[in-house]
């Protein structure tokens, strides 16, 4: 789930080029959200991009108690990755790039402009393992070396219940490239 996470969200890192443009997109695959903030002349600054994850709420239907009560000690801790971002993959971010690279996952709407981020997104079966569909949301604000961002989820766990989930994710751009960041 952090790969991918980290994934949908790098986008919203948008903004060195390009502060006035907007980016509207309905019902649209990720390489063409992709393709839309690259044309909008909107790139990401190269470098070592770290992000600090941290959920609000994690919450599945049946859930036996002592699996609720382990989810509960993880509510409120951090957790930061980081990311290697060159100069050719800034310049030019392409739908691997955004995570969800298929045709099972599409962005509803995605509005990015000014500064304001806002996203909403479905991924259906083969991307939740034949359990039907998740809805994703992703809200914040973004600028030239970091973003702030609220996302929910909501869909079916691997128990086949209701799931529901809320996360924040921080990033800031913090320098060059150590070689240590995940890949």
């Amino acid at each position: 789930m952090r790969r991918s996470t980290f994934a949908l969200i790098l986008p919203l890192a948008l903004a060195a080029c390009g502060d006035d443009a907007t980016v509207e997109k309905k019902n649209a695959s990720t390489a063409e959200v992709a393709k839309s903030v690259a044309d909008a002349g909107m790139k990401l600054n190269p470098g070592r991009w770290e992000l600090t994850m941290k959920f609000a709420k994690f919450e599945v239907e049946g859930m036996p108690p002592e699996a609720q009560k382990a989810m509960r000690e993880m509510m409120g801790q951090t957790r930061t990755y980081a990311s290697c971002l060159t100069k050719e993959e800034a310049e030019k971010p392409d739908g691997s790039f955004f995570g969800q690279e298929n045709e099972n996952c599409r962005y509803d709407s995605f509005t990015m402009g000014g500064g304001k981020i806002d996203a909403a997104m479905t991924c259906k079966d083969k991307d939740t393992q034949g359990r039907g569909e998740a809805k994703m949301t992703m809200t914040g604000t973004y600028g030239a070396d970091n973003y702030d961002m609220t996302m929910t989820m909501q869909g079916k766990a691997p128990n086949g219940n209701a799931m529901n989930i809320e996360m924040a994710a921080t990033s800031k751009h913090v320098g060059a490239c150590k070689g240590d960041e995940a890949s």
